[in-house]
């Protein structure tokens, strides 16, 4: 059953229970208590604090549902992509996407954007709703956005067996626009990245034509005990890549406290690097983001564009 991430208020049931739309448009106004996310739904401003985008997002695709807006239409792109959680980075449009098979798109009305699909566009029922399959999904955002955004989406898709590339590809038609970048998000695609954070720095890597490291290699210790999985291995440079940290550390604490964690994080990079002889260098999430930081990080341990 589709939920969403905070409760929605509908004026149609509020002005039920005596409230009248004039004084719901009033606690709507800018500070006020309410937001309207579509015609006819608001929540509560408070509850939309600490929300991430697909989560905000996700409350208006559940919004418009509730309210009829989703009447005769399929979900389309990042829409579609927040129902399937099919992880994003980058912006994430403020209006519901979807398609009405057999009628133009380009319209625009009441935080709905309605687009062109074609008559083969594929479609799954999610709880009742038609929505672009996952492979539709991805080919579609695969020719409109840049590889940083949509690679983690491909990634964990592919990692979870939710899609192959073939699916992928066989979903776009061959002569569309944006298909050679399709292309080549598909061959960039690898199921063994484990997070968006590893995806988004591999696609960081790939755009800056840096040498491409081997993914979660096991790495052992002189009597062949597993010291763990490291996330970027570039044998050939002698230096591996660890994705940090506070996501990382945000699934393993389990109580423990973020000194302890941290402390155990850097006994078993000095491990590492002693078992391997590598270099082991560690960068955050806006490191990836502002690729900037990443590029310095790598290029301080020998890891240069390869033109």
């Amino acid at each position: 059953m589709w939920c969403s991430p905070i409760p929605i208020l509908l004026s149609s049931e509020l002005a039920g229970r005596g409230r009248d739309r004039s004084a719901l448009a009033r606690a709507a106004r800018p500070g006020g208590e309410l937001v309207r996310i579509l015609r006819g739904a608001y929540v509560q401003r408070h509850d939309l604090r600490g929300l991430s985008r697909s989560q905000v997002h996700r409350a208006k695709v559940v919004a418009a549902r509730l309210t009829g807006a989703l009447d005769g239409a399929v979900l389309a792109r990042e829409s579609a992509a927040v129902m399937h959680e099919i992880p994003l980075v980058g912006d994430i449009p403020q209006q519901v996407q979807v398609v009405r098979l057999g009628r133009d798109g380009g319209r625009s009305s009441a935080g709905i954007h309605t687009l062109r699909a074609g008559c083969d566009f594929q479609t799954v029922l999610d709880d009742g709703v038609p929505v672009a399959s996952v492979a539709q999904t991805l080919a579609d955002l695969g020719r409109r956005r840049p590889l940083r955004d949509v690679l983690a989406g491909f990634d964990a898709m592919l990692r979870a067996g939710r899609v192959t590339k073939e699916a992928i590809a066989a979903a776009a038609p061959k002569r569309s626009r944006g298909r050679p970048r399709l292309c080549r998000t598909i061959e960039a695609a690898d199921p063994n990245a484990e997070s968006p954070g590893e995806s988004l720095s591999r696609a960081v890597m790939i755009e800056h034509h840096l040498p491409l490291p081997a993914l979660q290699e096991p790495v052992r210790d002189q009597r062949g005990g597993l010291l763990g999985r490291v996330d970027f291995i570039w044998h050939e440079h002698g230096v591996i890549g660890e994705f940090d940290g506070r996501v990382k550390y945000g699934r393993e604490l389990t109580g423990r406290p973020v000194e302890e964690v941290l402390l155990a994080e850097r006994r078993r990079e000095l491990d590492i690097e002693s078992a391997t002889g590598m270099r082991v260098v560690r960068w955050l999430w806006d490191d990836a983001l502002r690729e900037q930081g990443l590029l310095e990080i790598l290029a301080g341990a020998g890891i240069y564009p390869s033109y």
